[in-house]
């Protein structure tokens, strides 16, 4: 197995794990509000946050190993959200997949470290100006 394959596939789990996280979401606003307007709501708050916070280019993000453990915690919380809402075998699917993510997270640590390191001096670096712009727009073509 090639070196890049289990952070490349962490990272679809991580991503199929958010896009549960917002299903969970929306299903707890239609369930608890009975209102498909309270979905949009719940989704849009936990997207909301999950860019600002916790996305891979978010400008908030915390250095590692804190964003994955806030990722999996709200990843359980999700889970929780499915129980309650009546959804156990969703739930149960969801929980599986958090912890086949935890195992990979736990297993790439060293890989997915170094790149969230390198991510987020990229992001300093391009706020403090020190990396310049290139391609066609900057040399003013």
């Amino acid at each position: 197995m090639p070196a890049t394959t289990g952070p490349a596939l962490t990272a679809v789990l991580m991503f199929l794990l958010e896009l549960g996280l917002l299903g969970a979401a929306g299903f707890w606003g239609l369930t608890a509000f009975s209102s498909p307007w309270a979905a949009v709501v719940a989704v849009v708050l936990v997207a909301a946050v999950w860019g600002l916070v916790l996305s891979p280019k978010a400008p908030a993000r915390p250095r590692w190993p804190w964003h994955a453990v806030a990722g999996h915690v709200l990843f359980l919380l999700g889970a929780v959200v499915l129980f309650a809402v009546g959804q156990p075998l969703l739930g149960g699917i969801y929980l599986v997949l958090i912890a086949v993510s935890v195992v990979l997270t736990v297993l790439y640590r060293d890989r997915l470290e170094s790149e969230s390191n390198k991510a987020q001096d990229e992001r300093r670096q391009a706020r403090d100006g020190a990396v310049r712009p290139s391609g066609r727009r900057a040399a003013g073509r």
